[in-house]
C-alpha cells in the first residue's frame, strides 16, 4: 500500500498513513494527488509564506516502475503571483528513490525552529540540523549532505541561497540541474527553514504482476528508441527546439519586441554547443533519452565554469530574450541559476523587462546602481542574477516583489511587464500565431505554462484525418486556424496532467509531437500491471479532467480570479513584427469566442467556474473530503 507522510516541522513529528485505493484511483499520484492533498490540508486564505502553507512532494503513481518514469511534483500555494495554485515538476533520481524508501507523498507543514534537512530512508524520517548547509549553494550542499550521511547514492532535493532568501521565484533543485521551477516552490521551502530532503531506499516497489511489468518495460523501451525524434533528443536534448522556434518566428526577442533573432544564426546552434562545450551525456532514472548534458567553458572570462544543461528554456531565455548571442554567457548564467536555485523563466523574464525599461529610458543608472542594462550586456546579466539570489540592489528588489516590482518602479513600467496570474510570462515563448497553444498555455492552472499547454502537433501541418484519430474530433491542420483548437487545448491539458500524475517524462510521450511515443494505451498497460487495476483510456482521460477541475476550484477559492486570469499578455494581441510570421497576432474577439468554447467543453460558466453538474460528474462535489 502506498504511503503518505505528514511531516510537522514545528513539532518535529511524523504521521504516516496508507493512501486509500479510492483516492489513488481518482487522482493517481504526482500532480493529481498533490492537488487533492493541497485542497484538503491547506486552510483557505493563508499567506503563502505563512507556516500554515503546506508543501507537498509527490512521486508519480508509476514512478520507478517504467521507462522514463522519473518525475516528481512539488505543490503548495504559490509564492509568485497572486497566491494561486503553485506546482512544479522535476526529473532525475529523487522520485524513484522516495518510492524505494517507502513513500509516495510527503505533506510538509509548519516551520522549523532552525535550518533543517530531512533524512528519509526505508520507512524512517529524521529531522537533522542543517545549520552547516545554510548559506551554501546547491552544488556544495549536496556534497556536504553526502559526506554527512556517508553515501553518494543518497538523492537530494534542496534549495540554494535564493530559496533561503525567499526570492519569490526560487526553485527546488535536484542534482546539478533538475529543477522544480515556476511558482516559487523554493521560496516556500525556505520559508519553512527546510534546506533539503535527502532520500535513500532499498525497499523496492509493490508490483501486482512483475513478469508482465518487465515485458511492458521492454516494449516501451523499444517504442521510445524507435521513434524519429529519439536520435535528435538523445543527442541534443531540448536545444534542438531553439533553432526550430527561432527560424519559425516563434521566439521571444528582447522582451517580446521581436519574434526572430538573426544574431543567433551561426552562434547559438546546438552543434556549436556539442562541439565546443559538451563533455558528457546523462540520463534520468531508467530513461533511454539521455537528453542531459555536462559542459565546461574552455576559454575566455568564464574559463572552467561547468555544470549541467542547458535546456531550450535557458538557451532562449538568456539568449534572444535578453539580446544575447554568446554561448559563454548563457552557460555561465545556467551554472549560477542552478547553484542559487533560481527559476529560469522568471529570472530571464525580469532581466529582459529591466533591459527594455532601460532601452525606453524609464530607468537609468540611478535605479540600477550603476549597471548598464543595454541589451546583451553580459556583465549586467550576471550581476542581476547575483543580486536576485542574495537580495541585493535592484535585482534583490525584483526577487522580493516579483510582479509587484512594476508598482515600485512606476513611470509606466507595468506596460512592458508581461504576466499571467501574477507570474512572469514564459520568457522564451512567443506563440501568439498558434491558436491552440496560445489558448492552452494561457488557461493553465499556474499561469502561462508551455508544459501544460504546448500543443506541439498543431505546428506540423498534419493531415486532418491523423489529427482526428489522435484527438477524437476534427482539428484544423493550420496552426493559425481556430477550428477545433479549443478541444485540442483541453485534450492536451488533460494529457499532460495525467503524465505528471503518473510520473512520466513528457519527452517519452506524444507531447513533443512524436505520435509514436507513449500515450494513454501504454499508460494503462503500466498502471494495470503495477496496481492490478482494469483502468481504461477513458478512465485516465476523465482522471485528467478531474484533476484539472480540482485545481480550478482551488484557484477559485484562493484568488477568485477566473476568466480574467485566462487572457494572454497584451503583447499577444499586437502583430508580430518580423517574418516568417509578420503581422500574425491574436484577435481579442476571436480569442474570447474560443475561450467561450473552451469553457463550454469543460462544463464551466461564462466566467470560467466549474458548474455544479460538472463537479458532481467528476466526483468533486464532496471535496474537501479529508480521506487522507
Amino acid at each position: 500500500m502506498e504511503q503518505v507522510a505528514i511531516i510537522d516541522l514545528s513539532a518535529e513529528k511524523v504521521t504516516c498513513q496508507d493512501i486509500p485505493e479510492e483516492v489513488l484511483r481518482l487522482y493517481l499520484g504526482g500532480e493529481g494527488l498533490n492537488a487533492y492533498l493541497l485542497y484538503n490540508h491547506l486552510p483557505p486564505g493563508v499567506d503563502p509564506l505563512s507556516p500554515d502553507n503546506v508543501l507537498i512532494f509527490g512521486t508519480g503513481l508509476v514512478s520507478g516502475g517504467d521507462v522514463s518514469s522519473s518525475r516528481f511534483e512539488v505543490t503548495a500555494k504559490s509564492a509568485e503571483g497572486e497566491g494561486g495554485f503553485g506546482t512544479s515538476n522535476s526529473g532525475g533520481f529523487w522520485s524513484a528513490e522516495l518510492k524505494y524508501a517507502g513513500f509516495q507523498h510527503l505533506v510538509i507543514k509548519g516551520k522549523a525552529s532552525r535550518p533543517t534537512y530531512l533524512w528519509i530512508h526505508d520507512g524512517e524520517i529524521e529531522f537533522r540540523d542543517a545549520s552547516f548547509l545554510w548559506g551554501r549553494d546547491t552544488y556544495e550542499s549536496q556534497e556536504l549532505i553526502w559526506d554527512d550521511l556517508g553515501s553518494q547514492q543518497v538523492q537530494v532535493a534542496l534549495i540554494g541561497q535564493a530559496g533561503e532568501n525567499l526570492v519569490r521565484f526560487a526553485n527546488i533543485m535536484h542534482g546539478l540541474k533538475r529543477a522544480a521551477g515556476r511558482t516559487g516552490m523554493g521560496c516556500i521551502m525556505g520559508s519553512k527553514m527546510l534546506k533539503a530532503i535527502a532520500v535513500r531506499g532499498t525497499k523496492g516497489l509493490n508490483v501486482n504482476n512483475p513478469a508482465q511489468l518487465l515485458e511492458i518495460y521492454a516494449d516501451h523501451y523499444r517504442q521510445i528508441t524507435s521513434t524519429k525524434i529519439y536520435p535528435v533528443i538523445s543527442r541534443y536534448g531540448t536545444l534542438t527546439i531553439f533553432c526550430v522556434q527561432n527560424q519559425s518566428g516563434m521566439i521571444s526577442v528582447k522582451n517580446n519586441q521581436y519574434n526572430y533573432f538573426a544574431e543567433a544564426e551561426g552562434h547559438l546552434d546546438d552543434e556549436i554547443f556539442e562541439e565546443q562545450y559538451k563533455t558528457k551525456t546523462l540520463a534520468c532514472f531508467a530513461c533511454p533519452l539521455r537528453c542531459s548534458h555536462r559542459y565546461r567553458i574552455p576559454s575566455g572570462p568564464y574559463t572552467g565554469v561547468w555544470g549541467e544543461g542547458p535546456e531550450f528554456y535557458m538557451m532562449a531565455g538568456f539568449g534572444p530574450a535578453v539580446g544575447n548571442a554568446d554561448w559563454d554567457c548563457i552557460l555561465a548564467a545556467n551554472t549560477l541559476i542552478n547553484r542559487y536555485g533560481l527559476d529560469v523563466g522568471s529570472t530571464s523574464g525580469y532581466i529582459a523587462w529591466l533591459m527594455e525599461l532601460w532601452q525606453r529610458g524609464i530607468i537609468d543608472e540611478k535605479d540600477t546602481g550603476g549597471l548598464n542594462l543595454e541589451w546583451g550586456n553580459k556583465e549586467a546579466i550576471l550581476a542581476l542574477l547575483h543580486q536576485m539570489a542574495k537580495n541585493e540592489g535592484l535585482g534583490g528588489m525584483i526577487g522580493q516583489h516579483a510582479s509587484q516590482s512594476a508598482k515600485i518602479i512606476g513611470r509606466g513600467a507595468d506596460r512592458y511587464l508581461y504576466t499571467q496570474r501574477g507570474m512572469m510570462h514564459e520568457s522564451p515563448q512567443n506563440t501568439r500565431a498558434s491558436r491552440a497553444t496560445s489558448l492552452a498555455e494561457a488557461t493553465a492552472s499556474r499561469g502561462s505554462d508551455h508544459l501544460k499547454g504546448r500543443c506541439a502537433l498543431e505546428f506540423f501541418a498534419m493531415p486532418t484525418e491523423i489529427l482526428a484519430k489522435i484527438y477524437g474530433r476534427p482539428i484544423a491542420s493550420d496552426f493559425r486556424s481556430w477550428d477545433g483548437k479549443p478541444w485540442m487545448a483541453v485534450w492536451t491539458q488533460h494529457f499532460t496532467t495525467v503524465v505528471d500524475s503518473l510520473g512520466y517524462c513528457k519527452f517519452a510521450t506524444i507531447y513533443p509531437g512524436s505520435t509514436h511515443n507513449l500515450g494513454y494505451k501504454q499508460f494503462c498497460e503500466t498502471v494495470n500491471a503495477i496496481k492490478g487495476w482494469d483502468v481504461t483510456v477513458e478512465e485516465l482521460m476523465e482522471t485528467g479532467e478531474r484533476i484539472w477541475n480540482l485545481e480550478r476550484i482551488f484557484i477559485q477559492r484562493e484568488t477568485g480570479i477566473l476568466r480574467e486570469g485566462d487572457i494572454p499578455p497584451a503583447i499577444y494581441f499586437q502583430p508580430q513584427p518580423l517574418e516568417p510570421l509578420k503581422g500574425e497576432k491574436l484577435v481579442r474577439d476571436e480569442y474570447n469566442r474560443a475561450l467561450d468554447e473552451y469553457y463550454e467543453i469543460r462544463g464551466w460558466t461564462k466566467e470560467g467556474a466549474p458548474t455544479k453538474e460538472t463537479l458532481e460528474r467528476l466526483k468533486l462535489d464532496r471535496e474537501p473530503s479529508h480521506l487522507i
